[in-house]
């Protein structure tokens, strides 16, 4: 195995994510306390704030110019996941149960203390 570049978590970082490029928000601090922000798609950290220092300078609402000693903060972002669930299906995963041992156990006992309330019911509409 050839030995890894010092800059590899910076120029592979994207590549773990298990696609070509990744989606990020890049955003600097001006001189006068102003936020910068952009969303880019980038293979590397380097790329990601190359491509957001051209789009900042192309703006033609606050144009912004960072010198070589602004700090960048890059955002990446994973894929999101989405999942689908009714209610009474989480009133009933949090009926008490031993079979997942003490943290399961735990798990349940916190969605049922988070459903209690004066207004819950599973007999409510859908």
């Amino acid at each position: 195995r050839p030995p890894r570049s010092p800059l590899f978590p910076y120029t592979t970082l994207f590549r773990s994510v298990g696609m070509a490029g990744s989606r990020c928000r890049v955003s600097f601090t001006d001189s006068d306390g102003v936020l910068h922000g952009v969303d880019v798609d980038a293979d590397s950290l380097y790329e990601a704030v190359a491509i957001a220092v051209a789009q900042f300078r192309d703006d033609d609402v606050s144009p912004a110019n960072p010198g070589v000693m602004t700090e960048f903060t890059i955002a990446v972002y994973r894929n999101p996941t989405e999942h689908k669930i009714r209610l009474g299906q989480v009133a009933k995963w949090a009926e008490h149960t031993t079979k997942e041992g003490p943290a399961g156990i735990t798990k349940r006992e916190r969605v049922r203390r988070l459903l209690d309330g004066p207004s819950f019911s599973t007999s409510r509409s859908r």
